[in-house]
């Protein structure tokens, strides 16, 4: 990673912040207990060593998989990751749990900043009482000292958490300390590139090397790769934010893959960071999380990272997650276990994915006896998440109903949940473009009253949105023309009015329209005069007529001429205009045929 000498400190600094929260916010140096498979996974990750392909895992290598005891790496990685476990475990017995904690050291050379792991170690069971320190290539180290002293790193001026540990300053950065490598006194060494001597450091099978020159399977996924994707996600959604460009992962391609790879490496799985708070969540840190550990929200990273980007990454994430590849699936699980100190398996992640997931959808509105709808269904949480993130985007409140355990309100207005869940994921976003032309008190009773004499919530939204393909018109504009027309035809004494999505609109005895037909004819007042008396006339056409004027409707351009209304005498009565309007539109049916 390219990094000016006036930065480096700070994108240090920034990188073992996420080895500090890793577990749980400052909870990076507390060890985390493994042991056979888990600990090689582990190591492995942390080292970025090359997986085994997935797709050639054999019928073996998926049921160990299932039951969480398959190494991913592939048998050059077994190498060195071998040798590491056989120095550790010098004089201890393999079937004793290991207490692992990983030190981010980072190294700073000509331009470029690098990072590896160092390996803090002990054995509870043990006679020794101080833990010891092993680098990548197995070199063993007594205590911290004895690592500063005598590492092989190459020639670098060198980051490094302050005596070995993890430990949180007040304003929950790394204590650190800055020196140099023992190499930088050696002259021959001065000359080695420090990339080539990083890699030779991890015996050649794939060192944390943050200018994403190494390609691996875990590429993705892998701790370098991590640090190297966050850094250069977060520049990108800077520059984006600053230039006033959209951050939407489901509009924009770039902000997408920026949020994706920014969730998947360290913020979903590390730290979450957010602006503002809602539904109680506190302005420096609160845990989500009681299924998934680590998903904290933390108040420091500047303003382009908001509750609505959190909504908007989960759902991208959630979505994506389960249609993705066996490769895909692999890393991201890889990546959400390593950041939260799990066993690394593709069933712990989707695991807590889904509790991540549910939780979240607690935060933003959704209370915990809505969890049966959620559980065990990826469509669910997905629909959920949905609804969530358009909220949000919309400035429009959900919240439980008081009334109805099955009910939340959106905006004011009561929707059973059942319901929503039988929306397509893509109609959610339909939705809530709809309720944008329900923006008053009086819009909110003339929606509601729609609904009620629709099929359903998911039928209404389908009715408008197919009219919003067809007409190529946005879907709050049909929103709000139908909203007219009803109020037009709600005026009368009597009248009759369906909708479904098979028929459109459906008036009277059988008249179909459009919602823009019925509109302009209905409720456009510049179209014609003495709306009433038309309703009056159209509500008592027999359904042959009905038929016959929903025909013309669909073919003739100049339908509308049937109904424009001729001048009358203003002494008339709404039933002598009613009737005439009848006889003229039964002789212009004639006429027609």
């Amino acid at each position: 990673m390219e990094v000016s000498r006036e930065d480096w400190i700070d994108r240090a600094l920034e990188n073992m912040k996420k080895f500090l929260n890793r577990g749980g916010c400052c909870r990076g140096d507390e060890p985390q207990v493994l042991e056979g498979v888990s600990l090689q996974n582990t190591l492995g990750y942390a080292l970025s060593l090359t997986v085994k392909d997935p797709n050639k895992w054999t019928d073996e290598e998926l049921q160990l998989e299932y039951m969480e005891q398959l190494c991913f790496y592939d048998e050059e990685s077994r190498k060195t990751i071998d040798r590491i476990v056989q120095q550790m475990y010098t004089g201890v017995h393999p079937s004793v749990a290991c207490r692992l904690t990983i030190l981010p050291i980072e190294l700073y050379s000509e331009g470029k900043l690098y990072e590896v792991p160092l390996f803090r170690y002990y054995f509870q069971q043990s006679t020794e009482t101080e833990p010891k320190f092993i680098d990548s290539i197995g070199r063993v180290y007594q205590d911290f000292q004895d690592f500063l002293k005598n590492n092989k790193y190459p020639s670098a001026e060198m980051m490094f958490p302050k005596e070995g540990k993890l430990v949180p300053t007040n304003l929950k950065n790394v204590e650190y300390d800055i020196g140099k490598t023992p190499a930088w006194k050696n002259y021959y060494f001065k000359a080695l590139d420090i990339a080539t001597g990083i890699i030779g450091i991890a015996g050649a099978t794939g060192a944390i090397f943050l200018s994403g020159g190494i390609a691996t399977p875990f590429i993705a996924a892998s701790v370098g790769s991590a640090i190297y994707a966050t850094g250069r996600s977060i520049d990108v959604l800077r520059d984006k934010s600053a230039h006033q460009e959209s951050l939407n992962p489901f509009c924009d391609p770039e902000s997408r893959t920026a949020w994706l790879s920014l969730t998947a490496h360290v913020l979903t799985f590390g730290t979450m960071p957010h602006i503002s708070a809602l539904s109680g969540v506190a302005s420096t840190s609160h845990s989500i999380a009681t299924g998934f550990k680590v998903c904290n929200f933390i108040n420091e990273t500047g303003n382009i990272i908001s509750d609505l980007v959190i909504c908007d990454t989960l759902s991208a994430m959630h979505s994506s997650y389960y249609n993705a590849s066996i490769e895909t699936r692999l890393a991201h699980a890889a990546s959400i276990c390593f950041w939260t100190k799990t066993v690394i398996s593709i069933r712990q992640a989707e695991l807590m994915m889904k509790n991540n997931a549910i939780v979240a959808l607690k935060l933003f509105g959704f209370e915990d006896h809505f969890c049966e709808y959620f559980n065990n269904d990826s469509r669910a949480i997905d629909i959920g998440l949905r609804i969530v993130k358009h909220s949000l985007q919309s400035n429009v409140i959900i919240a439980s109903d008081k009334t109805d355990q099955k009910a939340i309100t959106i905006d004011g207005m009561k929707f059973c949940i059942e319901t929503l869940l039988k929306l397509e994921p893509e109609e959610v976003e339909k939705l809530f473009v709809i309720l944008q032309a329900v923006s008053s008190d009086e819009d909110r009773e003339l929606f509601n009253e729609l609904r009620l004499i629709c099929e359903s919530d998911v039928e209404l939204v389908r009715l408008i949105s197919a009219e919003s393909e067809h007409e190529n018109l946005p879907g709050n504009e049909l929103a709000e023309m139908l909203l007219k027309v009803y109020a037009s035809m709600r005026s009368q004494n009597q009248f009759k009015m369906s909708l479904n999505s098979t028929d459109g609109l459906c008036i009277g005895n059988g008249i179909k329209l459009g919602i823009k037909a019925a509109f302009i004819i209905f409720a456009s007042k510049e179209e014609h005069q003495g709306v009433s008396p038309l309703i009056d006339a159209v509500l008592e056409l027999p359904p042959d007529q009905c038929e016959a004027l929903t025909e013309i409707i669909k073919t003739k351009p100049d339908y509308i001429s049937i109904f424009k209304l001729k001048s009358s005498d203003d002494s008339s009565s709404r039933e002598d205009i009613s009737s005439r309007i009848i006889n003229e539109i039964s002789k212009a049916l004639n006429e027609k045929n």
